[in-house]
């Protein structure tokens, strides 16, 4: 399993050491079997960027991902790997991504992990699963409880970390219903 701490390590190498120009057209070249478009309600939050270490899954620009109290940005990184990135470029892509609303049990044992530290909301989120295949056949999912102008998201590949939990915030809007 691929921990979210390790996954925020690489956020801070892949965004804090590239200029913004070098993302500019990166994705030229990209495989025509790389999955470009994320589906909804994903790509209300988030975006592909090509960057020189592969591509990522990473917030739409007015959207911030963050764990709480802390300002350090959260992406999925399509190497998934813990840390040193090779730089690849577009040869690193994401081979398919699949998300989907849940119900029943699965939404419950997720929404259970994501409240671990958190008290439980009056109305309860609409529920997503996002799984994802890199071009390596490596896996990994996350779950999102989505609150309209804000989500919250948390790291599930075999089990849901409490401690993965992450922000989504819309810094165009105040969150409509924000987690207790």
């Amino acid at each position: 399993m691929i921990a979210s701490k390790h996954l925020c390590a690489l956020a801070g190498i892949v965004f804090f050491f590239l200029p913004a120009t070098a993302w500019a057209d990166s994705c030229t070249g990209t495989p025509k079997d790389a999955a470009m478009e994320l589906p909804s309600p994903l790509n209300k939050w988030g975006r592909i960027i090509c960057t020189p270490y592969g591509h990522v899954i990473a917030s739409r620009e007015h959207w911030i991902w963050t764990p709480p109290g802390t300002y350090s940005p959260v992406f999925i990184p399509s190497q998934m790997v813990r840390e040193n990135p090779e730089r690849v470029g577009n040869a690193s892509y994401f081979s398919k991504i699949d998300m989907r609303r849940i119900s029943g049990d699965e939404y419950e044992e997720a929404y259970k992990a994501f409240h671990a530290a958190l008290a439980p909301d009056k109305v309860k989120p609409d529920g997503y699963r996002l799984d994802l295949t890199s071009v390596s056949k490596r896996k990994l999912g996350l779950y999102f409880f989505d609150y309209g102008t804000s989500a919250w998201g948390i790291w599930c590949t075999t089990k849901c970390e409490p401690t993965s939990v992450f922000m989504l915030l819309d810094m165009d809007h105040r969150p409509k219903t924000p987690p207790k």
